[in-house]
């Protein structure tokens, strides 16, 4: 008798046990849900990885990516790499009007990094540490084998933990990051000052108020940024959010988000946790940039 009801347990447990396996499966076949617990999975739901192959070399003496990382960015190798120094030089002359130079800076990190795209151009020198971290697997698994050394990435989730020690950073930076962010905005701007040192600083863009009105305004035709201008006036048809006194905009799921933040809203709240030194509108596309410095403690 104690033998029978032990089998019927051990069954009932078994059952139990797959039940919960399915449902966890589940939850990390949904990529957005899995970004919080693992690293971005691959869109095609798998990844092959080779050998690294010879790579076309561009003229900072770095790799170019193939086309399938790069394609987003830009209609050719050229623009993408243009695009990207000039975002590296955007960061440099915010932190050249608030007194720092990039180049002194030792320890710098790129928050949402992709494949390196702006990191390869931010000014360093011998010795100095220029880290990368993004939840795309398959963009860091390329970075880690043609731009390391002289870069160094790190794979993260959407989880609001960055694996570095605590003010270990004199600048991390984050470009088009917390335009994607929709629960954990406050949570990942308090990691950012976590990992950096007092007196470091943090230069993040946003989509704000100044962002709706360019991309209504000057893109309405939808010629470009159709699909931002398309997901607005959607919004706005179904809620009447644009007409409302609005501080806040979300749409769609992490990562695949678009946030919206009032800009003089965010900098007010975030501005208890650190000095604001600048709220830049285009500072990269339509998007407006904010510098912030840690005060020491």
């Amino acid at each position: 008798m104690a033998a029978r009801m032990g089998s019927r347990a051990l069954r009932g447990l078994v059952r139990r046990a797959e039940r919960a396996v399915s449902t966890g499966r589940g939850i990390l076949g949904n990529r957005h849900l899995a970004a919080k617990l693992i690293p971005l999975p691959a869109p095609g739901g798998t990844t092959v990885l080779t050998r690294p192959q010879e790579a076309p070399l561009a003229e900072d003496g770095l790799p170019v990516p193939p086309p399938e990382l790069w394609r987003r960015w830009g209609e050719t190798a050229d623009e993408y790499l243009e695009e990207g120094a000039k975002d590296a030089a955007e960061i440099a002359a915010a932190l050249r009007r608030a007194g720092v130079e990039a180049g002194d800076l030792s320890r710098v990190l790129d928050l949402g990094c992709a494949e390196g795209r702006v990191l390869r151009f931010f000014p360093r020198t011998e010795g100095s540490a220029r880290w990368g971290v993004d939840i795309s697997a398959e963009r860091i698994t390329w970075a880690q084998q043609h731009l390391s050394p002289p870069l160094l990435f790190a794979t993260t989730t959407t989880s609001p933990h960055l694996p570095f020690a605590d003010g270990y950073f004199d600048l991390v930076y984050g470009l088009s990051v917390f335009t994607h962010i929709s629960e954990l905005a406050d949570a990942w701007f308090l990691e950012v000052l976590r990992v950096l040192r007092p007196d470091g600083h943090a230069w993040l863009t946003i989509h704000d108020e100044h962002t709706v009105d360019v991309l209504l305004e000057r893109y309405g035709d939808g010629a470009m940024h159709g699909e931002m201008v398309e997901l607005l006036r959607k919004l706005d048809a179904e809620t009447g959010a644009l007409s409302r006194d609005w501080v806040y905009l979300s749409v769609l799921a992490d990562p695949a988000a678009q946030v919206f933040f009032d800009s003089g809203y965010l900098v007010e709240r975030w501005s208890r946790l650190a000095a604001c030194l600048e709220v830049k509108p285009e500072a990269t596309g339509y998007q407006t940039a904010l510098l912030f410095r840690k005060e020491p403690a």
